[in-house]
């Protein structure tokens, strides 16, 4: 239904002539009819200047055929045909065919906003790590390994336990998520694992990493921050 393409020939006006029928003979009997053409789509709708026409016999209650009209005849088509009123050349669009113009620019606008919206939320929350303070608590991808080997990795919190000069002391939650998500009570006194001393300069960039990188037993990256 959707790409069908159909034609449709609205009546534009009627003349009676006084020729006689070149079927049954008899005068006064013919009437020229004049239709427009209109093409419709799912998607549009076209009125065009194409004007057809054709002769009915009102006593024989029939259509005479092209090929059988007298010169007077064609002559009487041809006149009439050319002081018709026509309606305006026409091009118009349905319903489907904004609701397909605008699905794709609906679909750009959310992508775009989207990613406006993810790319504010990033650097909200990086300037709000970038002024960590005491007390702060902070979600990290975590990695501890030994001697270059991973040892274990997953999601966890951190408590911001102290800062000072190049470094930050942050303290592990007992919880430690190697699967899924869990469920983190970000209560203070949840906070009771290992006290970690990393590089204050990399923690503002988003990484937890001790000074002397080749023989630190951790590495982590910061996700999300809670003042």
């Amino acid at each position: 239904m959707y790409f069908s393409v159909t034609d449709y020939y609205d009546p534009i006006g009627t003349k009676q002539i006084p020729s006689k029928c070149p079927c049954c003979g008899t005068s006064n009997c013919l009437e020229l009819q004049f239709h427009q053409k209109r093409i419709e789509t799912a998607f549009s709708k076209k009125i065009t200047s194409n004007v057809s026409g054709k002769l009915f016999c009102d006593n024989t209650q029939s259509e005479i055929a092209p090929v059988v009209w007298t010169d007077e005849i064609e002559q009487y088509y041809l006149n009439e045909k050319s002081i018709l009123k026509l309606q305006p050349k026409r091009l118009s669009f349905t319903k489907w065919f904004y609701i397909l113009l605008m699905l794709p620019l609906s679909i750009i606008s959310v992508v775009i906003g989207y990613n406006v919206f993810g790319q504010n939320d990033y650097e909200s929350e990086s300037e709000a790590i970038e002024q960590v303070s005491v007390g702060d608590k902070i979600m990290v991808l975590y990695t501890t390994t030994d001697s270059a080997n991973v040892i274990d990795n997953g999601n966890t919190w951190f408590l911001v336990k102290k800062i000072d000069a190049d470094s930050i002391w942050v303290q592990r939650h007992k919880v430690f998520a190697t699967e899924g998500d869990a469920n983190f009570d970000l209560a203070t006194s949840k906070f009771t694992e290992e006290t970690l001393k990393a590089s204050l300069k990399q923690f503002k960039t988003r990484g937890l990493f001790g000074h002397d990188y080749p023989a630190q037993k951790f590495s982590g990256y910061i996700t999300t921050l809670i003042k």
